[in-house]
């Protein structure tokens, strides 16, 4: 008896270590491939491992470069604790480099444990010269890192049946240059004309966010979906004197927003393991939001 219940025991831990593998695999967001590319780079993808947070839910800091090849890997809730929610998260780097797991795997790790189910995406990158210009031309990148923005959407919602989410509770978040492609995405999704079905139903903008100009020429911002914001105030790349006016603005005109300014964390802080006593919390207060708006 024992014995057969040792076999049990173990033949449903191997069933659910293989569809937990097949879950966070790795997979490619065109499944056709991209006819075309214009990101195309002379050398492979390149992954350096940087430091490693003790208390990193992943247990790894991988930094991606020359990537040609979009991706996304999954990180479902369990079927007790799905909150119906998903979302889709663009790690930062600068538009050349994809801080995977620290502004990634990390919060997708975190949040699904909440009943949150995330996908992470990692975009095509870019490069620069000596001189600090892209090289590939910013237009051409531009348009194929929207695609990719786009496309991870829409396979969410691809998935969300598979996932038990609901197609209206599906948006997106960025870290710092992946807060860029969420602001462009939400403002590209306005600008479309005709039905879309790739408008995110809510935005995180982490360490992200001076485009005042651009907020301010939107003609219809009570189409704008609800704002989830973090920022520290000593951010180093981000001075407050140029994020303030146009996060706030957004608080103010946009129903159900919600910004954060911590006195400590810099630039970078993802999780904010070793940043401060206050920033570590934002991540409880995106999910707490995210219940708020969804009246859960």
């Amino acid at each position: 008896m024992k014995r057969r219940t040792l076999f049990i025991t173990l033949s449903i831990l191997l069933v659910c270590t293989h569809l937990f593998g097949q879950v966070n695999r790795e997979r490619q967001l065109y499944e056709k491939g991209i006819e075309n590319n214009p990101v195309n780079h002379p050398k492979e993808e390149t992954v350096v491992d940087s430091l490693v947070s003790p208390n990193s839910l992943s247990h790894s800091n991988r930094v991606i470069s020359n990537i040609s090849t979009p991706t996304f890997t999954l990180y479902p809730a369990s079927a007790s604790n799905n909150k119906h929610i998903g979302v889709v998260i663009y790690p930062g780097g600068g538009l050349v480099n994809n801080w995977l797991d620290k502004e990634g795997t990390d919060l997708a790790i975190w949040l699904s444990a909440k009943g949150i189910n995330c996908m992470v995406v990692k975009y095509r990158t870019n490069r620069k010269d000596e001189k600090g210009n892209f090289i590939i031309p910013f237009n051409d990148y531009k348009g194929a890192v929207y695609l990719d923005a786009r496309a991870s959407i829409l396979k969410m919602k691809e998935l969300s049946d598979s996932l038990s989410i609901d197609k209206d509770k599906i948006g997106i978040m960025g870290f710092s240059a992946g807060g860029w492609l969420s602001e462009r995405t939400i403002f590209r999704a306005l600008d479309a004309e005709g039905t879309i079905d790739w408008k995110p139903a809510f935005v995180g903008l982490i360490y992200h966010g001076d485009k005042l100009k651009a907020f301010k020429d939107i003609k219809n911002k009570q189409e704008l979906p609800p704002f989830f914001m973090a920022v520290a105030r000593d951010d180093k790349k981000l001075p407050m004197e140029d994020v303030i006016p146009f996060l706030s603005a957004i608080v103010v005109e946009v129903d159900k927003s919600e910004l954060h300014i911590y006195s400590k964390g810099n630039h970078g802080f993802g999780l904010a393991y070793e940043n401060g006593h206050s920033v570590e919390l934002w991540k409880n207060s995106f999910f707490n939001w995210l219940l708020d708006i969804y009246n859960k």
